[in-house]
């Protein structure tokens, strides 16, 4: 990764170190949350998983309005990163004593360590970069998240495969070894010592103010409808499918094991999405991944049986190729005195069209089957003309 003249190896180093924290965070983050089935109902998921993350994206929105007036981000970044390291091996508990109400206490308490670094974590990148070498470190951020992701993957399968699941417990425990890496490495973040704070000039209000970012924030909006369907969706139809002919799902290590090849593929995409992010740009790799997305939604429309499989990898890919995209687009745009604020906006209005489209996509499955798919490819199409014409102003 080229780096900053201006900062020279503090920023490579600082990168890296938030690149490692990306790793260990999606490391025990997809190490538990395959296994969390074991300790808690369906009806339990539903609410816990709703609950946590609308408390995290909405507290990014706060967060990066208090990084963007203190001009502080490394501070916001290791109080996070704790709080996950922290949350996650205690939900071993819950599932030592069949407790879901513990562990929906520690899924909510890891959303808010999420809610806590969000937007200072994608704002102090931003700071340390710029140009080229800035849409590479966020390519590299999603890289290592995904890379951690299929080694915490891989790591609940054999752990499925291995235990009884009265003893999963003792493995999500172990994970408080991960919590000592995640603070050491969080030590030794910095904030860019030559950028003044930025206090003295943020606008005042909870919403970014600068008219250069609100096209952006409407069209990735309006594509996360789509784009933002989870993955885990997908996971969960493709892993319903009878094995040789039996009405068999699959087990849980293999629902891990498809779990972890899913990250392989993002991270595969993601590793050169920075490369081609930086010789076309953002707003054009985004364009690119958009009309790319609604080809697979094309291809999801009219496949069925195995052909699932591969399709489903390629919405892998679209998703490693695009998301480091929208966060270099809005870097780009946003004055530094609204950056962290920014990203929380993106976050909370991703969060919101993400949860609508899911629904929509779930209500809609079971009326109009998979041709559902071919309003999330229409609706992807939406989002690459939203990226062209005038910016919107809403005052």
């Amino acid at each position: 990764m080229s780096i900053n003249p201006s900062t020279g190896p503090d920023a490579a180093s600082q990168i890296k170190r938030v690149g490692w924290l990306h790793f260990a965070n999606d490391f025990t983050l997809d190490f538990l949350t395959p296994l969390l089935p074991a300790g808690v109902g369906v009806a339990w998921l539903g609410i816990m998983e709703g609950f946590a993350d609308a408390a995290g994206q909405v507290l990014k929105l706060f967060t990066g309005r208090a990084s963007d007036r203190t001009g502080r981000r490394a501070v916001w970044v290791g109080a996070g990163y704790l709080v996950n390291a922290v949350a996650r091996p205690l939900s071993a508990v819950g599932l030592l004593f069949a407790m879901p109400v513990w562990i929906v206490c520690c899924r909510v308490a890891d959303r808010v360590g999420k809610g806590i670094r969000g937007s200072a974590t994608d704002a102090l990148v931003a700071d340390w970069t710029s140009g080229e070498a800035r849409a590479r470190a966020f390519a590299r951020m999603r890289t290592m998240d995904h890379l951690g992701a299929t080694a915490g993957g891989l790591s609940a399968a054999l752990v499925a495969w291995w235990l009884r699941p009265d003893q999963l417990w003792m493995a999500v425990a172990a994970l408080a070894i991960v919590a000592f890496v995640v603070a050491w490495l969080a030590r030794g973040l910095r904030d860019r010592p030559d950028l003044e704070p930025a206090s003295s000039t943020a606008p005042g209000g909870w919403w970014p103010r600068s008219p250069q970012v609100r096209r952006p924030l409407v069209a990735i909006g309006f594509a996360t409808l789509a784009t933002k369907v989870s993955p885990l969706l997908v996971l969960v139809q493709v892993a319903g499918l009878p094995a040789e002919g039996s009405s068999e799902q699959w087990p849980l290590w293999q629902v891990c094991l498809g779990w972890a090849a899913l990250g392989i593929v993002q991270a595969g995409a993601s590793a050169i999405a920075g490369s081609i992010t930086s010789r076309v740009g953002a707003a054009a790799m985004l364009r690119l991944g958009w009309l790319a997305a609604a080809a697979v939604f094309a291809g999801l429309a009219l496949a069925s049986g195995a052909w699932l499989i591969p399709v489903g990898l390629a919405f892998g890919v679209i998703a490693g190729l695009t998301e480091g995209a929208e966060k270099t687009w809005l870097a780009d745009l946003a004055p530094r005195q609204e950056r962290a604020l920014t990203f929380g906006a993106m976050a909370l209005i991703t969060a919101v069209a993400g949860l609508l489209g899911n629904a929509l996509c779930g209500l809609l499955l079971v009326h109009w089957g998979p041709q559902v798919f071919w309003l999330m490819a229409g609706i992807s199409v939406v989002g690459v003309m939203l990226t062209y014409g005038r910016k919107i102003d809403f005052d």
